[in-house]
């Protein structure tokens, strides 16, 4: 199955999340038959609640299915984007542990568990693709001058190469502990990285 990634609104509705579409978008899909009749259902968990992604399937004129996605959902994964994104910013910017990093992040979002080894992978994916998301990142307009900017909490562990990426990880995901911008940025640079490497950033 192909992924195209979309930056759309989800409304909740009931125990659903919808991907929402223009009107306009659906008609042109329809118009140029390449909407199909079903859907696809994820299961996605926020605020203390399991709910249902519903996805609209489209046909490519090779007959493939085509889920749209939304970007703020990543695969296999059951929370938002937004949540691994400000765990990381969390823990960069602050003298937290990983597993006190995990348990404000669980409750900050209503999470039914989000753990310290969770939040050790994404920083160790996330470092490991650094300049491909400053590239993007640099293109997303974020309203510095209204940011109270972050430094970087350094850990005695850390090798200098280690501070480094973990300094530009931090000037990219700081907007994330801005409640403001968490959900729009998150999901702006999970689509922009998608579209330009054709690979989810964690």
């Amino acid at each position: 199955m192909i992924i195209t990634l979309t930056n759309e609104k989800i409304n909740i509705d009931n125990d659903n999340f919808y991907c929402t579409f223009s009107s306009e978008t659906l008609e042109k899909l329809s118009y140029h038959q390449l909407a199909r009749r079903r859907n696809i259902t994820y299961k996605f968990f926020i605020s203390n609640r399991e709910l249902r992604l519903v996805c609209p399937l489209l046909k490519t004129m090779a007959n493939e299915n085509v889920v749209l996605w939304p970007s703020i959902k990543l695969p296999f994964r059951k929370y938002p984007v937004y949540v691994y994104f400000y765990a990381v910013a969390l823990y960069l910017s602050s003298s937290l542990s990983m597993r006190e990093v995990a348990d404000r992040t669980r409750i900050q979002f209503g999470l039914d568990k989000f753990s310290h080894s969770t939040l050790s992978r994404t920083l160790k994916k996330l470092s490991g693709i650094v300049e491909e998301l400053l590239n993007i990142s640099t293109d997303i307009l974020i309203e510095k001058t209204a940011l109270n900017i972050k430094t970087l909490f350094i850990r005695k562990h850390w090798s200098d190469l280690k501070k480094n990426k973990y300094a530009t990880l931090l000037q990219i995901f700081q907007s994330v502990l801005d409640k403001d911008k968490i959900n729009p940025f998150s999901s702006l640079l999970s689509l922009k990285y998608f579209n330009k490497f054709m690979k989810f950033a964690i």
